[in-house]
């Protein structure tokens, strides 16, 4: 019942730290096979390694949503980052699904858009989905207010861990090594040092796509490891959930599979103390706001319950760039809850920058 619904690649990359790259990218999830694959596209001598398997953190234990945007409705992204800003980052999470996609070549990924749906909780964020509804139309995006729920056609949904594992079969034999537990980074005057267990590499260039456990590895980066909780049910003799469908802000969201599944996950608003942790086990507390929710929606027994770490920043926004003081280091991480929407093109914006 702790492990995530979504089985991991089924592919397995042993190995160890190199005693050189250079580029060495840190971290195994949809972030770091994402820098892996447009690395290698551009020609980058690239080396990823993951201190457990493919997909372990957050990657593999989140509800596959592909979002346009962020976490916040359009009219309080406007709100925060400016109009401009705002139609920029819808612009950019729609291109990432259509640019993920394409790299996985083919490979079945549990991908499906149907759109997403996102339901008003009360009057007030009724008012906010109904300001964004004319807003995003006023911005050239396809999007319907129904009278409930704010409808996104393009939005889309897919199995996470797969995705992780489409990209990575394509990498080159030895550019993935799983078990490598990096414990320090210590740039100088030319290369970067790297350090996991007795082992030592140098290398040119470090990527951090290490998302919510980012800080662990370098303090300076601002990176609020946020616990998300999520369980599954058996399949549901019907159909109860047409889209992804988000709610309360963004706090609470659930789907259903096409097999019948329901897929339930958040209600951290109820408890947002607890939940700022690198403690990836799921709570009573927070389990029994998803239990409720699964009686409500009529879903049949529990046949998983997970929990997985994101990485929340202070503005919102993905950290796609250099590290402050640390030469050769840079970061692709913080994604906010929304690593699937933003990780294919903040990796892209990354490797145009070396």
């Amino acid at each position: 019942m702790g492990s995530p619904f979504w089985s991991p690649p089924s592919e397995r990359y042993p190995g160890r730290l190199p005693e050189r790259a250079d580029v060495l990218v840190i971290g195994g999830g949809i972030a770091g096979t994402s820098l892996l694959h447009l690395l290698e596209a551009r020609g980058f001598d690239a080396v990823l390694v993951e201190r457990s398997h493919l997909a372990a953190g957050a990657s593999g234990r989140n509800a596959g949503f592909l979002l346009a945007g962020v976490a916040d409705c359009y009219a309080e992204a406007v709100r925060i980052y400016g109009r401009e800003k705002a139609r920029e980052v819808w612009h950019i999470t729609n291109e990432n699904q259509d640019r993920m996609l394409e790299a996985a070549g083919g490979d079945d990924v549990g991908h499906r858009r149907l759109g997403s749906a996102t339901l008003a909780s009360g009057d007030d964020e009724r008012a906010r989905l109904e300001e964004s509804d004319q807003l995003l139309r006023e911005d050239g995006f396809d999007a319907h207010w129904d009278g409930l729920r704010l409808i996104n056609p393009r939005d889309g949904e897919i199995n996470p861990a797969a995705m992780v594992g489409a990209l990575a079969r394509r990498a080159q034999p030895g550019a993935i090594r799983e078990g490598v537990e990096v414990t320090a980074i210590e740039p100088g005057n030319g290369d970067v040092t790297v350090r996991a267990g007795d082992r030592e590499c140098r290398a040119g260039i470090v990527i951090l796509a290490t998302n919510g456990y980012t800080s662990l590895l370098v303090p300076q980066v601002k990176i609020q490891p946020t616990r998300a909780q999520m369980l599954a049910s058996a399949p549901a003799s019907r159909r109860v959930c047409d889209m992804p469908t988000y709610s309360h802000f963004g706090y609470r969201y659930w789907r259903q599979l096409p097999s019948g599944e329901l897929l339930i996950g958040g209600w951290r608003d109820t408890s947002l103390a607890s939940e700022i942790t690198y403690e990836d086990e799921p709570t009573p507390q927070i389990q029994g706001h998803l239990d409720g929710q699964l009686t409500r929606m009529g879903g049949a027994d529990v046949t998983h319950r997970w929990a997985g770490i994101m990485g929340f920043t202070e503005s919102g926004l993905p950290l796609v760039g250099p590290v402050d003081g640390m030469k050769g280091v840079y970061s692709c991480a913080g994604f906010n809850g929304h690593g699937m929407g933003f990780a294919f093109m903040s990796a892209l914006k990354l490797v145009a920058m070396l």
